[in-house]
């Protein structure tokens, strides 16, 4: 029985250790002066009507939803299937009270780094925009359009442009290998990834 949610889960712990930074970065010559209490008041706001909890949730679920869906479409086994979407199911109810305990962190993480990039006349901007019909409309839609299936199709896209690259650059850097080990004085070395589909399989 394939572990389709198990291995989706273990792919996103890799990515988000990848891209952790493994040392801190170097402080600061000197530190920038804290933004005023009007800017992180006007910033906490701006985030509280722009991020709800509850869309943080949903944002993640769809997130999660994305990657088990491209998990399924792989395999036609309907018992992994059905396993993955219960498995599913089980995460999100054990991940959500972590995640909406984190979410106030969070927002105001974002209301410090808004406080410290926007203006005080920014930020007053910025707040009667997502008090509008427009922005409430916008912001309330957001996590629908960037999940509407046109989007996700171009998405997609980039994911089949860039997958011919990274191919490429495999079959350069087992080339350049190979011909170090010519230069070594393995004459017969070769690269494996420059023969034909059917000379690897044979």
């Amino acid at each position: 029985m394939k572990l389709l949610f198990s291995s989706v889960l273990l792919a996103t712990a890799s990515m988000l250790s990848a891209a952790t930074p493994q040392s801190a970065p170097p402080a600061p010559a000197a530190e920038p002066a804290p933004p005023s209490i009007e800017r992180q008041q006007l910033a906490r706001q701006y985030v509280q009507l722009t991020a709800t909890a509850d869309q943080f949730v949903d944002l993640f679920r769809a997130g999660m939803s994305k990657g088990i869906s491209g998990k399924l479409d792989e395999v036609e086994d309907e018992e992994s299937k059905a396993e993955a979407r219960t498995e599913m199911a089980h995460f999100m109810s054990l991940a959500e009270p972590k995640l909406r305990e984190r979410i106030p962190n969070l927002t105001e993480a974002y209301a410090q780094v808004y406080a410290r990039e926007f203006s005080a006349e920014e930020l007053r901007q910025m707040v009667a925009f997502a008090q509008s019909p427009a922005g409430g409309h916008f912001l309330k839609s957001r996590v629908k359009l960037e999940l509407d299936p046109a989007i996700l199709i171009q998405q997609e896209g980039f994911a089949l442009d860039l997958f011919p690259i990274l191919q490429q650059m495999q079959k350069e850097k087992c080339a350049a290998k190979a011909a170090q080990r010519v230069a070594m004085g393995e004459k017969n070395a070769k690269c494996p990834l420059s023969q034909a589909p059917e000379t690897q399989a044979g």
